[in-house]
Formats: C-alpha cells, structure tokens, sequence
C-alpha cells in the first residue's frame, strides 16, 4: 500500500495513519495547541476562577428568598444611621453586624401583625326541612334535617362514572396552615429582645437610641448630662460601648446554654 504524505489531501478511511496537520498551508491566522481539559471519572474538578457551584447558587437564593429576618433590604431601613457610619469607618465589623443583629430583632418584635382568622362556627348552619301546603300554599317547616350515617354521604362524594370501574375519587389533603407564622416569628423576637434588655440594664436607653433611634453620640451624652461637646461625645460612646459589651456576654450566655 502506498503511503500518501500528511499534508496532501487524504480520505477519511486512511487518515487514522497518518500524523495530523499542522498547517493547512495558508498563513492567514497563526497555530495555537488545543485546549487542555481535566476529564477524571467520578471526580469535579474546580478552577480558582469557576465561582460556587450552580447548586450551591440555588441553595442560597432559595435560603434569601425565604427567610423571615431582614437583611438590609427593606427600603425603610436607612443604612447609614449614625452609629453604623461610624463602625463602618472604623473598621469595627463585629460591632455593625450585633447592633445590625439588634435593630432586626427590634423591628421584628414590633412589627405590625394583622391578626386574620375566623370564628369556630362561621360557615355552620342547621339545615331544615320544608315543604310547601298544599291547601295553603305556605312553606311549612318539618324540622332539621337528619343526615344518615357517614358511610352513605362518603358514598355519593365523587364516584366516578366508569361503568367498567366505578370507585370514589382520592380524597382532599389537607395542607397545614402557617397564616400565624409572623405572629410566631414576633413573640419569638419579643422574648428575645425583652431577655436581652434585661442584659443591658441602664445602658438599655443609650444603647437603643444609638441602635434603633439613630441619635448620634452627642445627643445621647447630652440626654446624660454631659455639658459640651467633646464631652457629649465622649459620654455618649462610652454608654454605647458598654451596651456593646454587656451584650456580648449575654450572647455568650446563650451560647453556652444552647
């Protein structure tokens, strides 16, 4: 069999012995190797740059959508309250995320709950019997109405009109009810947040107005006496700062208890 050159023109049947081209004989683009790809059975192999996988993607942004806390994104939340300004450019992260922690469960505790339901015997009502006389013509009460036993009204629920297969229909599940799961989530927030006023003590009013009322330090020194205004700042951020302390320790508290 005679052997034909690489790069002439050769049929598909004989090019399982030849070598490869290189160049097709034109320079009009310049050659570049192939792409490399790690193919190992049974295993994913992940590059620095690929980013969270597409599950791990899924996983949180079902974990965002459904969760009951605010993150931020309530757009009544200003973001740049005073005390939080303040962490931010300090650099005093740990801080921002407990009085963040704190300003979510206070508004959760306070939040306003529309109480929706109905009473016990709403849609119930005693059936009666009537009929119409026929000397008079008027309707004529015969008293309620008795129903028979509960395999005979299961009986005529839905049954299929399959002559060949006559059999009741699949009955109704019933879902359970979660309408008082923000009322839940708020005595939950409101014996949490009364647990950890009580771990504040007298550094509860200080603290909550720099948390949640958004005063600066100057205000709350001055609510507490201080007099100018180095000292107003000062005053103020110390009470602050120890309401930052006490309220480590009692989420340390229930952390251990936990």
């Amino acid at each position: 069999m005679k052997r034909i050159a690489a790069n002439d023109d050769v049929p598909v049947f004989d090019r399982a012995h030849e070598a490869p081209k290189i160049s097709s004989g034109d320079d009009s683009g310049e050659w570049s190797p192939p792409a490399r790809r790690l193919s190992i059975p049974g295993l994913v192999v992940r590059l620095p740059g690929d980013g969270p996988t597409i599950e791990h993607r899924l996983k949180a942004q079902a974990a965002w959508i459904t969760s009951s806390r605010y993150s931020g994104q309530a757009a009544n939340d200003n973001q740049d309250w005073p005390l939080a300004k303040l962490l931010r450019a300090e650099g005093d992260e740990h801080h921002l995320r407990l009085a963040e922690r704190y300003r979510e469960m206070h508004e959760a505790a306070h939040a306003v709950t529309d109480l929706i339901g109905r009473d016990a015997s709403e849609g119930l009502y005693t059936a009666h019997r009537t009929d119409i006389d026929a000397s008079s013509g008027k309707l004529v009460d015969k008293g309620v109405r008795k129903v028979g036993k509960a395999a005979r009204a299961e009986a005529h629920r839905g049954l299929r009109t399959e002559p060949s297969h006559p059999r009741p229909m699949s009955k109704p599940i019933p879902k359970p009810w979660e309408g008082d799961a923000v009322l839940i989530r708020q005595i939950d927030a409101q014996r949490e947040l009364a647990q950890a006023q009580k771990a504040l003590g007298p550094l509860c009013v200080a603290f909550e107005a720099a948390v949640v009322g958004n005063d600066t330090l100057e205000e709350i020194g001055r609510a507490h006496g201080a007099g100018n205004k180095t000292g107003a700042k000062g005053a103020g951020r110390a009470l602050v700062f120890l309401g930052f302390h006490e309220l480590e320790h009692h989420c340390h508290r229930l952390r251990i208890a936990a």
